[in-house]
């Protein structure tokens, strides 16, 4: 098979499972803190990948950039490549529920197909759902290495200075007195979970994420209610916060990865 297009990697060059970065700077980060005798196979694009080991377990990482398309095309190319298992591993501002505070991590079940990309394959009522392996393999993983982590639903859009109005109609429900009280499980809100769940079943692989909280909270039903001031989604990169909150993210990944290992 020849190399493909975008990532320019060839079945010799990559695991069976992947963790999927949207920054090549974390690609890069996860390769040499994290793996062992990693090596860089390719770097094109926003597309950078790195090859090593962890727990004497082959992985890859690839960085898919910001936003779905790219996404789309980094799960499309690895699948090809023979790619079982893909792993995002994030970051998705602040929660949208005051108690998820910075440092937490959230492994979505499932998200809201708010995005261009999905619909060129299904039409929107088709979900876009995570694989229960991946998320209970992500869960365990969190939960032995103590991390505060929430499970529910994200939501994937395609522009991160869009419309407010876009982002709140997720939260009319709280403004509807039946509702109001009710445990909504909508947790965050990123740009690229939706191709990777809606492809990665569509061509039955593998696949979940896992994301880093790495701002305060911005809570949904303060926000449709007026009592919180939101304009767009707020986001740490550098702070310690920020960076304690990524490297859990990245842990809760690979200890995932321990635990899916009998799958490959």
């Amino acid at each position: 098979m020849i190399k493909q297009p975008h990532i320019l990697c060839s079945p010799q060059d990559i695991s069976k499972i992947v963790l999927l970065p949207g920054d090549p700077e974390r690609a890069k980060l996860i390769a040499q803190k994290y793996l062992k005798k990693s090596i860089l196979v390719a770097s094109n694009r926003e597309f950078v990948t790195y090859t090593g080991y962890y727990s004497a377990i082959k992985i890859t990482v690839t960085s898919t950039g910001i936003g779905s398309p790219s996404t789309a095309i980094a799960t499309e190319e690895l699948i090809n490549l023979g790619v079982k298992i893909l792993i995002r591993v994030g970051t998705c501002g602040g929660a949208l529920k005051k108690e998820i505070k910075v440092g937490s991590v959230i492994i979505p079940t499932a998200s809201i197909r708010e995005e261009g990309t999905t619909k060129e394959y299904m039409p929107p009522e088709f979900p876009a759902v995570a694989n229960y392996k991946v998320i209970q393999a992500l869960e365990q993983s969190a939960k032995n290495q103590k991390f505060p982590y929430y499970v529910g639903i994200n939501r994937t859009h395609d522009a991160f200075y869009g419309k407010s109005s876009n982002f709140k109609r997720w939260g009319q429900l709280y403004l509807n007195p039946r509702m109001k009280k009710w445990d909504y499980p909508l947790l965050s809100s990123e740009m690229e979970c939706a191709p990777l769940f809606l492809i990665s079943t569509m061509r039955n692989v593998l696949s979940g994420a896992v994301l880093a909280v790495n701002y305060n909270p911005e809570p949904l039903d303060q926000i449709v209610k007026n009592q919180f001031r939101f304009s767009i989604p707020g986001t740490h990169l550098n702070t310690k916060k920020a960076r304690i909150s990524v490297d859990r993210a990245i842990r809760t990944a690979l200890g995932a990865i321990e635990i899916l290992k009998p799958l490959l």
